[in-house]
């Protein structure tokens, strides 16, 4: 199995010593979230331009942006590859203001075939300064690797200058889609007729959607069935018991993996649901191995605990929580509120459910590619970390860190996970 390859670029700002800014595996590059930030400062001084005459100039969120693609660029230079070979990229903005400016940057940074894109908008950033942040995964190409795009007539054409899919040897990546046609915000197709109380807005939305992924999929040489996967982005996570119906119909047995993430809003008014996926070609030698263990939390949703891909284990969103609740370790005690460390203890047991799903499919949580942490109180972070970073003998995955809106699927919890995982 490849290699795990921590990458230090030269001269780029880092929040902490342990900051891993990009892990290289092998033929791929993970990236962890960047903002345009010097750690010292809050927005760096070329990102910020004339405080004394604000008018003057660049709009500061063009400067922000082009400081954030400046240093993805470096990052991937630094680490073999570059940003042509992106295959996947997730923007965090705070405000659905900071969309536009971003897109202008990227078009100039990133020529077509753009890779697969999800822009959702968050609460809060590590820098409360910052507007936006980026993560990325890329590829060091090599024969029977290399980057491909899908597109297809068959589904609502997008308008933010990414590609429906990317397709990088047996892996298919597929953009964040919404219940919109492009045209006239959602789609007929998904929204409820207020003149009648038949229908419901997620049902649709969520039907529409994945309809048209499967169309994407088909288009790609997959299909629903290969899909090992899947990021759900909710503006009201009370949505959930009505989207698992929809799920059901379309992964009915042997569903992805699946970290549902809230969100305060989508690129879609009244949108209220928007989907990513990773997947596998029909034909390709890599197949999907769905794990499942009995040492870890059983999924309290429709999703498998984990998925294999050949060199990728991807878990599902983990939550410090079982069917009985948030684990008792981290439960408030409101007779004794501030005698425990809610934070490290949540982040303790998420860890500890993750090395035993990791030990069921033949790894290690040591070799972790990829974690994207979700706080509802960035106030948070410091006592997770800590509790976070003795899992990492061997250096911190490429992280990114968000703020979401609260509460999350377990209303105690305020602390999720996503978890990629590599092999030794």
């Amino acid at each position: 199995m490849p290699k795990r390859e921590i990458i230090r670029p030269s001269g780029q700002p880092v929040p902490h010593a342990t900051f891993t800014p990009a892990l290289k595996y092998g033929r791929w590059v993970f990236v962890s979230g960047v903002m345009a930030t010097d750690f010292a400062a809050g927005i760096a001084p070329e990102a910020r331009g004339n405080t004394s005459v604000p008018l003057a100039g660049e709009q500061p969120m063009v400067l922000e942006s082009r400081r954030i693609l400046q240093q993805l660029q470096h990052t991937l230079e630094s680490s073999g590859t570059n940003l042509a070979n992106a295959v996947r990229i997730d923007q965090f903005p705070t405000s659905r203001a900071m969309v536009d400016p971003y897109h202008i940057e990227r078009r100039d940074f990133i020529k077509p075939p753009r890779p697969a894109s999800t822009s959702v908008v968050i609460s809060g950033l590590m820098v409360p300064d910052c507007n936006t942040e980026v993560e990325i995964v890329a590829i060091c190409p090599e024969p029977d690797f290399e980057k491909g795009s899908v597109s297809t007539d068959k589904i609502p054409q997008p308008i933010g200058g990414y590609t429906p899919a990317i397709t990088c040897g047996d892996f298919i990546f597929v953009s964040g889609q919404v219940p919109s046609d492009f045209r006239t915000g959602l789609a007929p197709e998904a929204r409820v007729n207020p003149n009648f109380w038949e229908g419901n807005e997620i049902d649709k939305q969520a039907r529409f959607t994945l309809q048209n992924l499967a169309i994407t999929l088909e288009a790609a040489g997959s299909s629903l069935d290969h899909v090992v996967k899947a990021g759900v982005y909710l503006t009201d996570l009370n949505d959930i018991p009505r989207l698992d119906r929809v799920w059901r119909e379309f992964f009915p047995k042997n569903p992805p993996a699946r970290t549902i993430m809230p969100v305060q809003c989508i690129v879609v008014p009244d949108g209220r649901i928007e989907i990513t996926l990773v997947a596998l070609r029909k034909d390709g030698r890599t197949k999907k191995e769905v794990i499942s263990t009995t040492h870890a939390s059983a999924p309290l949703f429709h999703e498998s605990q984990a998925v294999r891909a050949g060199e990728l284990l991807f878990l599902s969103g983990l939550l410090a929580a079982d069917a009985r609740g948030i684990v008792p370790a981290a439960r408030r005690n409101p007779h004794y509120p501030y005698g425990v460390n809610r934070a490290g203890a949540q982040m303790e047991a998420i860890m500890q459910n993750a090395q035993a799903i990791c030990e069921a499919a033949g790894t290690d949580l040591r070799h972790a590619l990829r974690l994207t942490t979700l706080h509802t109180d960035l106030n948070e972070y410091a006592h997770a970390i800590g509790a976070r970073r003795p899992c990492f003998p061997d250096g911190q995955p490429a992280t990114t860190t968000l703020q979401v809106p609260g509460p999350l699927q377990v209303p105690e919890c305020t602390i999720a996970v996503d978890l990629w995982v590599g092999y030794p």
